[in-house]
């Protein structure tokens, strides 16, 4: 498997399920200390800095949840859905940076 990008939505396994998530890590960390936020696979709105809706065209949609934010095992990673725009990345620095206080 080739080594996610930073804006790359993937699927992850975490025991016997596998969830969709978007890395979040800057690239140069990702092969050894990836950082990922979680993907709902149902659309829970749009509520600014926290919940961000993903477009159905990219992993059939859903929700991004930043505050699902957590360190991953790179060897879980699996299939790789596609990357985000810059808009909506954007929307995903600018609500990090709120939620973490940066």
């Amino acid at each position: 498997m080739v080594t996610p990008k930073r804006g790359d939505v993937v699927d992850y396994t975490v025991g016997s399920r596998r969830i969709r998530v978007l890395v979040v890590s800057a690239d140069i960390y990702t092969r050894a200390y990836p950082v990922i936020v979680l993907v709902h696979d149902r659309a829970d709105g749009d509520v600014p800095g926290i919940l961000l809706p993903l477009p159905g065209d990219l992993a059939g949609g859903g929700t991004i949840d930043l505050t699902r934010i957590r360190f991953a095992d790179p060897a879980a990673f699996g299939h790789r859905h596609g990357r985000i725009g810059p808009a909506l990345a954007a929307k995903v620095d600018q609500g990090l940076r709120r939620l973490l206080a940066l």
